[in-house]
């Protein structure tokens, strides 16, 4: 009988061990895998460019050419896809759902939020879901602000070349190529170069803001509210927005709200300003 039992005793410390070493080995087998999905997600995260990464600095004699045949284009670069909004912010309608890869027309280029076209329906879509080159690096982004409300656009690296066109100051516009004294960029498709000192590099916004109402002090009257460089009085108008037009409000201080609007960056006073009921 202790024969017998000691057989028994042998067979299920065997049973035991081998059932052991195969808990072992599948625990190893599924760390692998989840390493392996992390692995995956972390390459794919970075082979995905981040739009608005600041580009390093080129010297002159090695500056790009504009490109003459140059797109006002943004494609959808989130993995799921993205909604396209009516309005800027994500709690107004959605008029499409875009797949990943989905190439848009650009009508105006935000820090927080871009107007699009896809197809026939003009929308919003939030700007850190969109790539605006193809493969890496990605352009920059930045702000205009120039001396006399406008930056010229130039054909060349000098101020005498052929002037292409002109950016308002208070506009984001995607940077090409940064150099000094000047740079390439990229404005509603069209490419050209600038002065850099009046660009201001900037990234991607992940805060969407809330969209306000623009109202008028006295209800009777109708105003035109001035959309300024500073958060004072003294700071150069960028632009005049309407009353009854709404904007996107991405931080309020000291009486002042900084304000994104069709492709316009600046500051408003907040008594100009009412959250939808």
């Amino acid at each position: 009988m202790k024969r017998i039992h000691r057989c028994s005793a042998l067979a299920l410390a065997l049973v035991l061990a081998l059932s052991l070493t195969t808990v072992s080995a599948e625990k190893k087998t599924a760390d692998a895998k989840t390493s392996a999905t992390k692995a995956d997600k972390t390459s794919t995260a970075a082979a995905t460019p981040a739009p608005g990464a600041t580009p390093a600095p080129v010297a002159m004699e090695e500056m790009p050419k504009p490109n003459p045949d140059a797109k006002a284009e943004a494609a959808v670069t989130e993995p799921e896809g993205m909604a396209l909004f009516e309005l800027p912010t994500q709690e107004s309608s959605i008029l499409a759902q875009m797949e990943a890869g989905s190439v848009l027309t650009l009508l105006r280029l935000g820090l927080s939020w871009c107007r699009v076209k896809s197809g026939e329906t003009e929308g919003w879509v939030p700007t850190y879901a969109l790539s605006f080159g193809y493969g890496s690096p990605q352009p920059g982004l930045a702000l205009v602000s120039a001396p006399r409300g406008k930056l010229t656009l130039r054909a060349d690296v000098t101020t005498k070349s052929k002037a292409l066109g002109t950016v308002p100051s208070g506009r984001a516009v995607l940077l090409l190529a940064k150099g000094e004294p000047f740079s390439l960029i990229r404005h509603e498709g069209l490419e050209g170069y600038v002065l850099t000192a009046h660009l201001k590099e900037e990234t991607v916004r992940r805060e969407l803001g809330t969209l306000t109402n623009v109202i008028s002090v006295d209800p009777a009257r109708e105003a035109n509210v001035r959309l300024r460089a500073l958060p004072s009085r003294k700071g150069e108008v960028y632009t005049t927005v309407r009353s009854g037009s709404q904007v996107v409000v991405l931080d309020v201080r000291d009486g002042w709200a900084q304000i994104e609007v069709e492709g316009f960056h600046g500051y408003m006073m907040e008594e100009y300003l009412k959250k939808p009921e």
